[in-house]
């Protein structure tokens, strides 16, 4: 090799020669993110401590039969039903069942003292069995008070509800003589003879549920023996539709008074 030859070959070396490095792989470049990643998860996990029991318990969907909700409904669905005086729940836009509310509210009690306009049209009828009721509301075109009666066959009753419970498959209000729902006072009218001294039951059934009306109720009986007594409920707002059993109990007897309030037409 000539000394020209030499010299080339040694300069192009020196000239192109690159230190060898070494080349990372692409998942090297991710170890940073995915240490980041990993400290957040860590930071989170202290914070919610999901192993504490003293944290926001789960949810879990509510039971819709067996004891539980047997306890929590108020009369149950038996047949025949159990009578019950404890509170019924009942949806906002509702009357409320029973039993009455031990308070009367600023609206019912205005609404009752409205309905008490009726009164008169009701005292008519004093000296008949039967039963009517008042109510303001829509009735017709324009909410005014308004009355209903109706003649009712009396029963001789021996202290029990003769037809609270409901057979299977049948109407509630069939065979019973019925008059307009949503009324704020109630009335019995019987014969003019009956004792002036005379109290009255009453029970309330709708299908499946039935309770007493004792303790929900006040009676307000016209002085000297008129042959009519008015029913309110304790919070003056409007009776439930159901079918609705009552006993004029005197000191020698009892009869039963049964009627449907439901809406008519």
């Amino acid at each position: 090799m000539t000394a020209a030859a030499t010299y080339l070959r040694t300069t192009m070396e020196t000239r192109y020669k690159i230190e060898p490095e070494r080349i990372g792989r692409p998942g090297d470049r991710r170890r940073p993110l995915v240490a980041i990643l990993v400290g957040l998860i860590v930071v989170t996990a202290v914070l919610l401590k999901p192993w504490d029991g003293s944290g926001t318990p789960s949810l879990a969907p509510l039971p819709t039969s067996g004891p539980a909700v047997a306890a929590a409904s108020p009369t149950g669905s038996l047949v025949p039903p159990a009578l019950d005086s404890r509170p019924v729940a009942a949806a906002s836009n509702a009357a409320p069942t029973w039993p009455a509310a031990p308070v009367p509210t600023v609206l019912t009690t205005q609404t009752a003292k409205e309905a008490e306009g009726a009164i008169p049209s009701l005292a008519r009828y004093a000296g008949t069995w039967g039963v009517g009721n008042a109510g303001v509301g829509p009735r017709m075109l324009r909410d005014e008070p308004w009355s209903d009666w109706t003649p009712v066959a009396i029963e001789m009753a021996a202290g029990s509800p003769l037809h609270v419970s409901q057979w299977p498959g049948t109407d509630l209000c069939a065979g019973f003589p019925t008059i307009y729902d949503r009324p704020t006072l109630v009335a019995v009218t019987t014969p003019r003879d009956v004792s002036p001294d005379w109290q009255v039951e009453g029970w309330w059934a709708e299908g499946g549920t039935a309770a007493t009306l004792d303790g929900s109720v006040v009676q307000i009986s016209p002085a000297g023996g008129t042959g009519i007594t008015y029913l309110e409920r304790v919070d003056r707002a409007p009776w439930p539709p159901g079918r609705y059993e009552f006993h004029v109990v005197t000191a020698s007897a009892s009869v039963s008074l049964t009627v449907c309030l439901t809406r008519l037409g």
